[in-house]
């Protein structure tokens, strides 16, 4: 068994912890002292029990708020965060970090392994280290007390990538350790940041819902009920402008409805209003109210900032128009009144304003 440091307190870090910590690995937790109430019940508790598709105890050998007590000799440094807690973890995480040490976003939405990088740099750090990113999170799962965890379903396979690309087998031999046979290697991280399906999902399917949403409080089943013919149509344009973009930058990317089929099953449902409103993983009859809250969920202020808008920027630097992912932004920005295109990962922020498609596509092979 080997050592990992997981760093997040929320619902998937808990599940990556417990999991882990089941199948005998020695896990250390970590979070930044404000989520400090977060980890004091997994603390005194030793762990997390989970409920759902895996069931059990899983020890936690150490919580922390201490960064460099978590991640001082542990080789494999897993970062279980919303895609706007990146650049902040990249913050505390560069005095420490030590040579030949793996960093791995769970998932790194778009474009998140190269933020992560540049902020590293920016911030000293130079060490030797691997930079890798997941195409999405492997558990649907939510933290259901301050020590349980529902896992809702775990992702037969992940996409996995790192920069520099040539190292992505290395990477993924030391991550097999965790979870074998799931990581599955792609040609780099722009495959993996455009193959993040919740930029193709959430938010045509939150703010086409946006009204329903606010009067609710999201009392309604996403998936099953807010997903209706219509707002699907919407998002197979999205997915078909995201394989555009992919394609102007070399990448031969699969549909949306080809990823889920090998997440989770069921071929037979060949569209996605065919599959998400059956979806065994992502709704239930037990869970009528799985909807955003209100428009400040994550599906909006992650979705958008940290996937749609960076996306459309380096469509649009390749010469790739995406109207229905820029008037759903818009919609966005207008009804969160917040310019998302601003305040998102933009190509100044990425380090990519101003260079050709060869050289944006040069920067996420062989890192900066």
């Amino acid at each position: 068994m080997a050592k990992v440091t997981i760093l997040g307190s929320g619902n998937a870090a808990c599940a990556y912890s417990a999991y882990l910590g089941k199948r005998g690995h020695e896990v250390r937790l970590y979070d930044a002292p404000r989520f400090e109430s977060n980890l004091t019940p997994i603390r005194e508790y030793g762990g997390m029990d989970m409920e759902g598709a895996d069931t059990g105890f899983g020890p936690i050998s150490m919580v922390t708020t201490d960064i460099q007590q978590a991640v001082k000799g542990v080789k494999v440094l897993m970062v279980v965060l919303p895609a706007f807690g990146h650049k902040p973890m990249a913050e505390q995480l560069a005095p420490y970090l030590e040579d030949g040490q793996i960093i791995v976003l769970n998932p790194g939405a778009v474009f998140g392994a190269l933020e992560f990088l540049n902020t590293l740099r920016r911030c000293g750090c130079q060490k030797n280290i691997l930079m890798g990113e997941l195409a999405s999170n492997i558990f649907a799962c939510r933290r259901v007390g301050p020590t349980r965890v529902n896992i809702f379903g775990k992702k037969a396979v992940m996409e996995t990538a790192c920069i520099p690309a040539s190292r992505t087998e290395e990477m993924i031999q030391e991550l097999s350790v965790f979870f074998p046979d799931t990581y599955v290697p792609v040609p780099n991280v722009i495959h993996t940041s455009l193959s993040y399906t919740n930029l193709v999902i959430h938010p045509a399917g939150s703010i086409l819902n946006m009204g329903r949403i606010e009067w609710t409080h999201g009392h309604y089943r996403f998936y099953w009920e807010g997903l209706t013919p219509g707002v699907c149509r919407n998002i197979e344009r999205v997915d078909a402008e995201r394989v555009a973009v992919g394609a102007a930058l070399g990448a031969k990317l699969d549909t949306g409805m080809d990823i889920f089929h090998r997440y989770y099953g069921h071929p037979e449902r060949k569209t996605f209003y065919d599959f998400f409103s059956k979806s065994e993983v992502n709704d239930s009859v037990d869970n009528p109210a799985s909807a955003p809250t209100d428009l400040k969920s994550r599906y909006i202020t992650e979705d958008f900032p940290y996937a749609l808008v960076p996306l459309m920027a380096v469509g649009k630097a390749a010469g790739v128009e995406t109207p229905v992912m820029d008037s759903l932004t818009t919609l966005a920005s207008v009804a969160n009144e917040e310019d998302y295109r601003a305040t998102g990962r933009t190509l100044e922020s990425l380090g990519l304003d101003g260079l050709s498609p060869a050289q944006i596509v040069d920067r996420f092979v062989n890192g900066i």
